[in-house]
């Protein structure tokens, strides 16, 4: 049994990497960081408690998954995760195709994303 949480972030960008591994682990939560997709699925193993996931990844030296298919990996491990969505898409159909496969939140990288994203992260980790 973990002590503390384990999140993932999964995230292209790594100033938004860091900025989120350094607020969540000053709440006392372990984190683990991918680049992409693909990294985090081979340590789905581990049963990370919360994945926060980038909607949009992009790599100019290999062909790489989207948020959407990364979350189809997601769904199909044995154990339920939670996930919460990170992007700037605000298009209402991709955030309605997101709900449908079953995220948690989604928060859109704006002024106040840090907060919007720390807030959803504590109340998912409140009802585990």
């Amino acid at each position: 049994m973990r002590k503390k949480p384990l999140i993932y972030i999964i995230d292209d960008d790594p100033v938004i990497q860091k900025l989120i591994e350094a607020e969540l682990k000053a709440d006392n939560l372990d984190v683990m960081c991918f680049s992409y997709g693909e990294e985090s699925l081979i340590e789905l193993f581990r049963e990370p408690d919360l994945i926060i996931l980038d909607y949009c990844f992009v790599s100019k030296s290999k062909p790489v998954l989207g948020g959407m298919d990364i979350l189809r990996e997601i769904r199909k491990a044995e154990k339920p995760i939670p996930v919460v969505i990170l992007s700037g898409q605000e298009s209402g159909g991709v955030v309605l195709e997101l709900i449908r496969m079953g995220i948690e939140e989604y928060v859109i990288k704006e002024n106040n994303w840090m907060a919007s994203l720390k807030d959803a992260v504590t109340g998912i980790l409140q009802k585990e």
